[in-house]
């Protein structure tokens, strides 16, 4: 599965890269500076950064065991066609262990996400509001006192959002996030339901950098 995961992500970066370049191409080729003055202009898509606040819930083993700290989000969105988009993703958080007996003997993970989202975006006077749908591979990083080991995971997300445009292309903005974490570990039959996945309800608040000439006359 991890294998499919990675060549998905691979996918989006790739035709990322292709929009990209060809949105360039165009602009270089169909317009002039007296078009882009009168618009309507284009969108190219937007950077997306900030802090990420993970909330883990239901019967897991990240519930029943951490205390997670916050981490970061960064995201990139490619205007793939009309109002959808298409772009690579990744956040990561801490978390201590406060249950041993369950989790075993390490203190802390950091947990990463590398992925790709795909959705759906319009533009409302100011506001950006928008619906994205991500997957990606997940790992715990897991260390106690002078080892290590790692847990791996497919993370898959849904991702509505809301956006505010202070100035044409700087903005800010909220993103809870529902995600469920499918874990590739063995365990003992009886612990299976605890350990065969985690449900997070994470959020994000932070800066947008908005991409193309259609924001000067949103």
């Amino acid at each position: 599965m991890f294998l499919n995961i990675k060549t998905l992500i691979l996918a989006l970066v790739f035709s990322t890269a292709v929009v990209a370049q060809e949105t360039g191409g165009t602009e270089n080729t169909e317009t002039n500076p007296q078009q882009d003055q009168k618009g309507p202009g284009r969108n190219v898509g937007n950077i997306e950064f900030g802090p990420y606040f993970p909330i883990a819930f239901g019967d897991n083993f990240v519930t029943d065991g951490m205390d997670l700290k916050m981490g970061g989000r960064l995201s990139l969105k490619i205007n793939a066609f009309k109002d959808f988009y298409v772009g690579p993703y990744f956040s990561f958080f801490k978390g201590n262990v406060t249950d041993r007996e369950l989790l075993g003997n390490y203190s802390h993970t950091t947990n990463y996400v590398v992925g790709g989202i795909l959705g759906y975006e319009k533009h409302i006077n100011k506001f950006d509001i928008s619906l994205g749908l991500g997957v990606g591979a997940a790992s715990y990083n897991n260390r106690g006192s002078g080892d290590g080991f790692r847990d791996t995971a497919t993370a898959v997300w849904l991702n509505p959002e809301v956006s505010y445009r202070f100035t044409t292309y700087l903005g800010f903005y909220v993103a809870p996030e529902i995600r469920h974490d499918f874990m590739n570990i063995d365990v003992p039959t009886e612990l299976e339901d605890t350990f065969k996945g985690a449900n997070y309800l994470n959020i994000s608040i932070g800066l947008r950098i908005n991409l193309g000439t259609a924001y000067k006359y949103l």
